[in-house]
């Protein structure tokens, strides 16, 4: 039975109720974690252990995360009842004098600085009735002001606290990792929006017509040191990198005593309480997300999954571009790459299986939201502007989609030309064929006849041969792999004339005890020129020795534990078994292939991996090495020494091998582009 397939079907049928509107995700998101937790491939037995893990452990999952937009909530709530947001609007209103586009400019600055640190649509609803009625009275056409405050909104919605928390927490990247590229698409999408604004204003006729009465009473006065409350979360986040669940509620507290501090308990329990009726539906979709997280950690989903991952078309860049960019329309209507919708499934999905680093999932991400935040007819923040300025939803999303998918497009090409700089991984392989890599390095993967064989040797003990025998027989049960006794070593040459991708040496070693005799079987696997990949042992007390069968069955079992590793390491197995090199390009950092040791008798000499850059460049194993970059290797010392092996970067050598001193440059490092 193929469990990707159920999975994927199941993700089809959930995706299908969600965008047809017959089932809410807040209920779809949970019910498609059980559903894909049963068809995984978890053994029976373990089944109702692994659906107590998906309920217990995935509902309290992104528990940080939903306290964190609790507590902006309430922040939120704060800075809204205490008339904090409305001073700091008027103030703004009254800057930018009569002027409609100075009055939308600056407006929608504070909108986007505001929305830095509030969230929930009540948040929406508060600032949108102080600053749209501000923007149609001042002559500001409902059209245009409609439109420039979802921009604005989503504008500083890139640098969103909560939102960040969800990032840091669920993806599992570091805040600092987003600031180069959160920097690029925010200037991107304020370029868009002036861009919009100038065409808007000068191509719109009309004028503000306001169906609603604006409010006449003047708001209470606000001390000025209040006015600082929604900043003091971002800089308290931003600054001295405070978490979200300190900087908040600190902020909230601060806001309170600054505005009301002899009614600060009731004006902080009721910020609380509608604070927290404002993002209900955001935790409760928050615990269904962690659901379906818990169950893609799962080892049968990501075995199931991994077939289906693990080639490197994903990682094609104009495909990238493609789906993040062009078709970030994909992510209206709650659609497949939504990540308030169907496409957390997706983005969920593509996180288990290791298909691109977080960070980069994180980058597209934040690029097709830029599409749903403004042009989304389904959001309830959209439904609310074209209800209270009297547009129609969808004329909002026809005036802003071409910008906003302009903005994505660019992100994309951003991320994908930026990677290495901003991210510090390049998962994109290369636009033009890798063909020129290998005739550069001709010896460095096997040839293709050679494709999921597997060369099985061993040390020559009659113990080791009985449990090679049994390798070589678990290995040929793998679909597509065939496996074969060799008694060549795999390191004596490159892997152009290899009649295997993969090498598994089997050792073994007998220790008398007074229970037995202890019986170890070691199988250490390597490439098709020797280069180790991992290694694994298994051992048993056999009384009074041990006999074939004993060995057999200690063959069998080392050889499970390297299909656990398959398993666990797909991207990086799919390469060894049809390329004869373990990598895994999202993780793989530029290296030589050669590590450097230091003998007993004092030497510092090269370990060498035949076809890979150091070889090329001559550098062979056993050599002696004098000088690294002209400096004698002792004038580093042991570890910086042998720490260069690991930089990537092209140092020089001045070796010894016999009788003759050679100069060694290397070049270019193996990066798998």
């Amino acid at each position: 039975m193929n469990h990707g397939v159920l999975i994927i079907a199941v993700f089809l049928i959930f995706a299908a109720l969600m965008y047809r509107r017959l089932m809410p995700a807040l209920l779809a998101i949970p019910l498609m974690a059980l559903v894909m937790t049963a068809v995984c491939g978890v053994v029976p037995a373990s089944m109702p252990a692994s659906l107590g893990t998906v309920i217990l452990t995935g509902s309290a999952a992104l528990a940080p995360v939903f306290v964190t937009v609790i507590f902006g909530a309430i922040l939120g709530r704060v800075t809204l009842d205490t008339g904090i947001a409305r001073s700091i609007v008027n103030f703004a209103a009254e800057f930018s004098g009569d002027r409609p586009a100075v009055v939308a400019a600056i407006l929608c600055a504070v909108v986007a600085a505001l929305f830095v640190s509030l969230t929930g649509l009540g948040a929406i609803i508060m600032v949108g009735s102080i600053v749209l009625p501000i923007m149609m009275t001042t002559g500001v056409p409902r059209r245009i002001a409609a439109t420039m405050f979802l921009m604005s909104f989503a504008l500083g919605f890139i640098f969103n606290i909560a939102n960040w928390k969800f990032y840091t927490k669920f993806f599992g990247v570091e805040q600092q990792q987003l600031y180069g590229y959160a920097f690029i698409l925010a200037a991107v999408d304020l370029a868009a929006l002036v861009v919009y604004a100038v065409i808007a204003f000068r191509t719109t006729r009309d004028y503000a017509t306001w169906a609603v009465e604006a409010d006449e009473t003047r708001p209470a006065s606000v001390p000025w040191i209040a006015l600082l409350t929604p900043v003091l979360p971002i800089v308290l986040y931003f600054a001295f990198h405070v978490d979200p669940l300190i900087a908040f509620p600190l902020s909230a507290v601060y806001g309170v005593l600054t505005t009301r501090p002899r009614r600060m308990v009731e004006t902080f329990i009721a910020a609380a309480i509608r604070g927290y009726e404002d993002v209900a539906p955001a935790v409760l979709l928050f615990i269904g997300i962690g659901m379906l997280f818990t169950a893609t950690k799962l080892p049968a989903f990501t075995a199931a999954l991994a077939p289906m991952v693990s080639g490197g078309w994903l990682h094609n860049p104009l495909l990238f571009v493609l789906v993040f960019g062009l078709l970030s329309p994909l992510a209206l209507y709650r659609g497949p790459l939504n990540p308030f919708g169907v496409g957390i499934a997706i983005f969920t999905v593509l996180l288990g299986a290791h298909v691109f680093p977080p960070i980069v999932l994180v980058a597209a991400i934040m690029a097709v939201v830029q599409v749903q935040n403004v042009c989304d007819p389904t959001n309830t923040a959209n439904v609310w502007v074209g209800n209270f300025t009297g547009v129609h939803i969808e004329e909002i999303t026809r005036r802003t989609l071409a910008y906003q998918v302009a903005v994505a497009t660019l992100a994309a090409i951003a991320i994908v030309a930026g990677a290495s700089r901003f991210f510090g991984v390049n998962p994109f392989s290369p636009l033009v064929s890798p063909a020129a890599a290998a005739q550069d390095l001709p010896g460095l993967f096997a040839p293709e006849r050679a494709a999921f064989a597997v060369g099985v040797g061993s040390d020559g003990q009659d113990d080791s041969a009985a449990a090679a025998q049994a390798v070589i027989e678990a290995l040929n049960r793998w679909p597509g792999v065939r496996a074969f006794s060799v008694s060549e070593n795999p390191n004596a040459g490159d892997c152009s004339r290899k009649s295997y991708a993969a090498f598994a040496h089997i050792s073994s070693t007998r220790f008398a005890l007074l229970e037995g005799t202890d019986t170890d079987v070691g199988l250490e696997l390597s490439d098709c020129a020797g280069w180790g990949v991992d290694e694994w042992h298994e051992h048993r007390v056999i009384s009074p020795a041990p006999a074939k069968s004993d060995l057999r069955a200690l063959g069998f079992t080392v050889c499970e534990r390297m299909n656990m590793w398959r398993q666990l390491h797909p991207a990086m197995a799919q390469n060894l078994l049809s390329k004869g090199l373990a990598y895994d390009p999202l993780r793989l950092k530029p290296t030589f292939f050669y590590s450097l040791y230091k003998t007993y008798d004092g030497y510092m000499r090269a370990y060498v991996r035949p076809g890979g850059p150091a070889y090329v460049a001559g550098m062979r194993s056993g050599d002696i090495v004098d000088k690294l970059d002209d400096k004698f290797w002792w004038e580093y010392g042991t570890y910086q020494t042998q720490s260069r092996a690991y930089d990537g970067k092209p140092h020089t050598f001045d070796i010894e091998r016999g009788d003759a001193t050679v100069h060694i440059v290397l070049r270019e490092p193996f990066t798998a582009e």
